[in-house]
C-alpha cells in the first residue's frame, strides 16, 4: 500500500482477514482487519460475498497513559480508502458493548465518519441497533461506496436482519 499521504507507515499483511498494521509515534501498534463475514446479512451472494467486518485492534502499547493522537484516525481512513478500491466491498462495524463502552465507541466512530468527510468522499453509512433477549444491545454500521450498484439491496438486507433480530423473543 502506498503511504505517501498517510500519517503513519502502513503495512498490508493481507491474508484471509485483509490485515493492515501500523505503529504510532507513541509506540502503539494497531491491526486493522476486514474479516470476511458473508453470513452477517444472510443476503444474496452478490452482496454476502462482499461483506467484511471491520476490526480495529490495539495490539501493543507502552506502559502508562498515551496522549490523544489524531493521526490514528487519518491512518485508518487511508486504510479504508485502500480497502474500498473494490467498490463492491461492504464493511460492517459492530460497536461491542461487553465492557459497557459500546455507546462511546459508536460516538467516536460516527464522529470519525463526519470529521473525515467520508460522505463527501463517496461513502454511505447505514446504522442499525440490535437487542438481545437478555437486555444486551449493540449497534452496527454498514459502510460502502455510494456508487455500489446494489446499495438498495444492501440497505434492505440490513433492515431485514434488524427486523428478524429485534422481534420480541
Amino acid at each position: 500500500m502506498g503511504n505517501s499521504q498517510t500519517p503513519y507507515q502502513i503495512e498490508f499483511l493481507g491474508g484471509k482477514d485483509n490485515v493492515y498494521f501500523f505503529f504510532t509515534k507513541f509506540k502503539v501498534g494497531y491491526l486493522v482487519k476486514f474479516k470476511p463475514s458473508f453470513y452477517v446479512l444472510d443476503a444474496d451472494p452478490a452482496i454476502a460475498d462482499h461483506v467484511y467486518e471491520l476490526v480495529i485492534a490495539r495490539i501493543e502499547k507502552p506502559e502508562g497513559p498515551i496522549p490523544p493522537d489524531e493521526q490514528i484516525l487519518h491512518t485508518i481512513a487511508a486504510i479504508a480508502e485502500d480497502f474500498f478500491k473494490k467498490e463492491q466491498n461492504i464493511a460492517i462495524y459492530v460497536c461491542d458493548d461487553s465492557d459497557g463502552r459500546g455507546k462511546a465507541r459508536k460516538r467516536k466512530f460516527d464522529g470519525w465518519f463526519v470529521y473525515l468527510n467520508f460522505e463527501g468522499r463517496g461513502f454511505m453509512k447505514i446504522d442499525q441497533g440490535f437487542h438481545e433477549a437478555d437486555g444486551f444491545s449493540y449497534s452496527a454500521s454498514l459502510i460502502f461506496k455510494s456508487e455500489n450498484q446494489l446499495k438498495i439491496q444492501i440497505i434492505t438486507a440490513l433492515d431485514e436482519l434488524a427486523d428478524r433480530y429485534n422481534q420480541p423473543k
